[in-house]
């Protein structure tokens, strides 16, 4: 098959890859679905219980005077029980609860600290291939300068100090160059990893860039959500 162009990936989709790999995530969701379990087994304290009982019985007697007599019996039962206060079980339940919104709180927490790696990963490969191709276009540009210094040379209108400062400015953005690539290899792996894919292409931002506005605008109004943050919920859990 001939090979295909590789197809960029939006920082959405590779969100959506990176919630089903990554471990410290997955770990966290695991925790709290047996977190969710627990606490369903404890509610089971609280319910009525219900029992169904039956027995039967057959009696045959063959006495060698008397005819022969047969005795069935069938016995059954119903019980149900539920109890009005029950100090431990209320307790048990009230645990089971609160471990599960602790579990919950640190899957929140989780979550947001994938968000914040994977944005991190993303944006350091758009930014090393950036740097890469300014690295590129700076030896190139020197590159230029080192021929022009050559043929100065050549023909009597440069010194040999010119050309080998040309020569060594072009070595330096040749050092540069190799650099921004080992970079941006390093970086590219480090998502690769991330979101469980090879050879992931991020899409670069649009141009002109236009961020939105925070909301909510005002700092104060973000310091008074501190009670919805994850970690304080479970602080206060805890």
């Amino acid at each position: 098959l001939a090979a295909l162009p590789a197809r960029a990936q939006s920082l959405q989709e590779l969100y959506d890859a990176a919630l089903s790999y990554d471990a410290t995530y997955l770990a966290a969701r695991a925790l709290a679905d047996s977190a969710q379990y627990r606490a369903e087994q404890a509610k089971a304290l609280g319910r009525p219980t219900v029992g169904l009982s039956a027995i039967g019985s057959r009696a045959e007697t063959d006495p060698p005077s008397t005819s022969r007599k047969n005795t069935n019996s069938l016995q059954a039962g119903l019980a149900a029980e539920q109890w009005l206060f029950n100090r431990a079980n209320a307790a048990t339940m009230s645990q089971a609860e609160k471990s599960l919104a602790v579990a919950q709180a640190d899957l929140q927490t989780a979550e947001q600290e994938l968000i914040v790696r994977l944005a991190q990963n993303y944006f350091d490969v758009l930014a090393a291939q950036d740097a890469l191709t300014t690295a590129q276009a700076n030896k190139k540009a020197i590159g230029e300068q080192l021929a022009s210094a050559k043929r100065n040379f050549e023909v009597g209108t440069a010194t040999i100090t010119d050309t080998r400062e040309a020569q060594a400015r072009f070595d330096l953005a040749t050092a540069q160059e190799i650099a921004a690539d080992n970079d941006l290899r390093t970086k590219r792996i480090a998502l690769d990893q991330l979101v469980g894919r090879s050879n992931v292409a991020p899409k670069p931002l649009a141009v002109p860039v236009a961020l939105p506005a925070t909301v909510p605008p005002v700092v104060d109004e973000w310091v008074s959500l501190v009670e919805q943050a994850p970690s304080v919920r479970r602080a206060q859990l805890g």
